[in-house]
């Protein structure tokens, strides 16, 4: 717990409001409470400014006005972000063998396993050799493990999990700030990763925890190997994703979706239910309604690729001039 005069000095910033106030954690505008810090980056999310409950938000002087808490001004709202995540983090220490406060029930856990403290193990799960399974994780009944899995803290597995080697869940996801000399900061991510029932994960899969909300993955999913989910990604009911596809920060995906092999999903996406997408597929926007999607182009000239692609969208206007234009050669 730090309070609000600490977390200034850290930050650099401009504090309006009560030094001595106290503050235990990160969250959204929309989720947070008195004793959480939450940001804003942009006029987007003014609305959630407004409202918000939190006790303090990292804002910019344009948006000081509309604060109904606490503000930390700064000039990089994202940067200040960076820095003071790392306060909130709990770094864990491992210890060989299983922690005294986990509660196994009937599950048969290899004796190279580390377990950690306040986990909950399922009946009849198995869990391999060598596999990692951090605090304060639950794992459902019948889960089975196999050797050299992980499972970072705070995360949760569902019921008839089937994990393969070498898959990491709840890895910290991509998020970065810079600096004016050009240098990284790394965002600590507070979240979680939330697995349904009946989900398969493959080998050398990773599952991101979320920023500050938990990155989810419901009943029935289907992930191959070489699979990357990062960071606050929902993937929906018995989607199925093929190998080697990676899908972006804040990308949703719909129910009994299908995704190919080599897909690549950017971020802050909506893809609706039923959506088919063709391997090595790149998706780069919305997709409103359920059907077969394929979105390859060779490679070549970034500079001739944009042409390219402004004339590939014209293609059905240029072929309707030209069937009039024949038509009314055929007329004279």
């Amino acid at each position: 717990m730090h309070t609000l005069g600490e977390i200034t000095e850290f930050i650099d910033a401009k504090l309006v409001g009560d030094p001595s106030i106290k503050i235990n954690g990160i969250a959204s505008l929309q989720h947070s409470n008195s004793n959480q810090l939450s940001y804003i980056v942009n006029d987007k999310y003014k609305k959630d400014l407004i409202s918000s409950q939190a006790g303090v938000v990292i804002l910019n002087e344009s948006l000081l006005a509309d604060c109904p808490t606490n503000a930390l001004v700064v000039n990089d709202v994202y940067l200040a972000f960076a820095k003071i995540s790392h306060y909130f983090k709990k770094q864990i220490t491992h210890q060989a063998g299983i922690h005294s406060s986990a509660k196994i029930n009937n599950a048969k856990i290899n004796t190279t396993c580390v377990i950690g403290e306040n986990v909950t193990i399922g009946n009849d799960s198995v869990i391999s050799p060598n596999a990692i399974i951090e605090d304060n994780v639950t794992i459902g009944d019948n889960a089975y493990l196999y050797p050299n899995v992980t499972i970072l803290q705070g995360c949760s597995i569902g019921k008839n999990a089937v994990i393969s080697s070498g898959a990491v869940i709840g890895s910290e996801g991509f998020g970065n700030a810079r600096d004016d000399q050009g240098h990284w900061h790394t965002i600590a991510h507070l979240g979680n990763v939330v697995i349904g029932d009946n989900v398969t994960i493959g080998a050398n899969t990773t599952i991101d925890r979320g920023t500050l909300e938990d990155t989810e993955i419901h009943d029935g999913v289907r992930i191959d190997n070489l699979v990357h989910i990062a960071h606050n990604v929902i993937v929906g009911k018995d989607t199925a994703i093929a190998a080697n596809t990676g899908i972006a920060g804040s990308t949703t995906l719909g129910k009994r979706c299908m995704i190919g092999g080599m897909v690549g999903i950017v971020g802050h996406l909506n893809i609706c239910d039923d959506v088919i997408v063709n391997a090595k597929s790149t998706i780069d926007k919305n997709i409103k309604n359920p059907g077969t999607y394929t979105g390859i182009m060779p490679l070549m000239n970034h500079k001739q690729w944009q042409n390219v692609g402004l004339w590939l969208v014209k293609l059905d206007k240029i072929v309707e001039y030209l069937n009039i234009k024949l038509k009314n050669l055929k007329g004279n």
